[in-house]
């Protein structure tokens, strides 16, 4: 973990309220695994307020060209400064953080699984599974066409299964009722989803291929990258 101060190259609202933003940072760029996320502090380098950095999982990266993004989801104070911001601004962030996601070396089949907002957690993922040549498929639930994650910003090489609760685009449905056809197919399964989801598709995985089979990240809150929580003074394994 490092603490960077990244410039940036450009920032596009793919949707109202929704932005990805691209930063020039070339050692993050290289560290990110997939699944890491960093903080980025939300206000003017003189000023205090929002006083506690921001977590976003690191959506994409170039590392020969040094580049990553963030996609950043407009909801109160910090992101709105954030989603303001413009090119050749710089950002001062620290990370990466986190475990990250891990695939066994003999998979060659990866289901991707996610709900709404936190598909950004899951889109390095996808972009390194395929650099590795896996074959990639990503169901992803969404409340309406409005909130749908744009196909244009995955690899095109993935294979993505739209699902929308009010059924405006793709499937119409829950998770559960989508995956069985995906699960003997894949060879591990990688989720982001809330944990009440968590807890219904552990039982149907568990059931249809044991153990072993998929990991999750489910979103809880996150360190305060100050000190004031004291989630750093634990020992970790």
């Amino acid at each position: 973990m490092r603490l960077y101060t990244a410039t940036i190259t450009s920032n596009n609202e793919i949707r109202v309220g929704v932005h990805l933003i691209e930063m020039h940072v070339p050692a993050l760029a290289s560290a990110a695994q997939p699944g890491q996320y960093c903080m980025v502090r939300c206000c003017h380098p003189l000023a205090s307020d929002p006083l506690l950095r921001r977590p976003f999982f690191v959506h994409s990266v170039r590392p020969a060209q040094g580049l990553c993004t963030l996609l950043v989801h407009v909801q109160g104070r910090g992101t709105s400064w954030l989603g303001g911001q413009r090119e050749g601004g710089t950002l001062d962030i620290l990370g990466p953080l986190g475990h990250g996601w891990e695939v066994r070396p003999t998979v060659r089949n990866l289901l991707l699984v996610s709900e709404s907002s936190m598909i950004s957690s899951i889109t390095l993922l996808a972009q390194s599974a395929i650099e590795q040549e896996l074959a990639v498929t990503l169901v992803a639930h969404f409340a309406s066409a409005a909130e749908v994650y744009p196909p244009a910003l995955l690899p095109p090489e993935v294979e993505y299964h739209i699902i929308t609760a009010d059924g405006s685009l793709g499937e119409q449905g829950a998770l559960r009722e989508v995956l069985g056809d995906y699960l003997a197919w894949a060879d591990a399964a990688c989720c982001s989803v809330s944990r009440e989801t968590a807890v219904v598709l552990y039982s149907t995985f568990e059931r249809m291929r044991g153990r072993n089979f998929a990991q999750a990240l489910v979103l809880r809150p996150l360190v305060c990258a100050s000190g004031v929580c004291l989630s750093c003074s634990f020992e970790t394994h």
